[in-house]
């Protein structure tokens, strides 16, 4: 997975589509070196009821912080956004990398 798309915002007060949610859920989960989250997310496809609960926005809102650089992080991911396109850069680097590695050894 070198990047990812999705048609709709994922996170907080967003239209949140399964399949959108599952493929950030997806994605986090291949970044999970660059945020501290303690388990890997369960991919699938929903956010919980309550946001202040939900591991995915918990996520998103950690990527946002610790990569981004943003001080009050939105829990939001929106097509072609500032989170998504740093997503995609990172998924990038991590597939670039792993491609160095195998040709490497």
């Amino acid at each position: 997975m070198s990047s990812i798309r999705i048609t709709q915002s994922v996170g907080l007060g967003d239209t949140n589509s399964l399949n959108d949610v599952k493929t950030v859920q997806t994605a986090l989960n291949k970044l999970l070196k660059l945020i501290p989250l303690t388990q890997a997310l369960v991919v699938d496809g929903r956010l919980h009821p309550r946001p202040d609960s939900s591991k995915t926005i918990a996520a998103i809102k950690l990527f946002q912080s610790k990569v981004l650089n943003i001080v009050r992080p939105d829990g939001k991911i929106d097509p072609n956004g500032r989170t998504h396109r740093k997503i995609n850069e990172k998924l990038a680097a991590s597939t670039n990398a792993n491609l160095s590695i195998v040709f490497s050894t």
